[in-house]
């Protein structure tokens, strides 16, 4: 059975690493046992690795030649905007994002059902398409900014000594 992690949490960070590198490897560069990789990776528990063992297994990421940001230093970094960010301006940024996919996809359909006429243009055809893209960015931008308001994404998620 596959097990769920939050998006951008720690333990799906340590999963993905894993993923690339091995879980022989990864043991290799943090001297820990398997099932505490396991305990890291399932994030049911509150165990974690420390910083220095965070940076063995990012460093090992890349040096697999993992794609992108390390995954664990990209979910810390992702956690601390989120903790620092103002969640009334992170409302009002969805709002405006919300707005954006909704008139560039009215551009966009406007201009697609206006090559239902007879003797299109290219030109109307070509633009027709620009404004499908610039919908389809909108939908992308939307859907970053809904995937910020995430509980794995350091909402919701507790602070250093809450013991709840």
């Amino acid at each position: 059975m596959t097990k769920t992690r939050a998006p951008l949490s720690f333990a799906l960070a340590i999963h993905e690493v894993t993923t690339v590198i091995g879980v022989a490897a990864a043991r290799r560069v943090t001297g820990r046992a398997k099932r505490t990789l396991q305990l890291w990776r399932e994030g049911d528990q509150d165990a974690t690795p420390s910083l220095a063992h965070a940076f063995a297994l990012d460093h090992a990421y890349i040096q697999a030649g993992g794609e992108g940001l390390p995954p664990i230093l990209a979910s810390y970094l992702r956690q601390m905007e989120a903790l620092m960010a103002n969640p009334a301006a992170c409302r009002i940024a969805l709002i405006d994002d919300i707005a954006r996919v909704a008139r560039e996809s009215a551009e966009a359909l406007a201009a697609s059902l206006a090559l239902t006429q007879p003797g299109v243009s290219p030109t109307a055809i070509h633009h027709a398409i620009a404004e499908v893209e610039q919908g389809h960015a909108a939908n992308g931008r939307l859907i970053a900014r809904l995937r910020s308001f995430l509980p794995g994404n350091g909402a919701g998620r507790r602070k250093p000594g809450d013991r709840t």
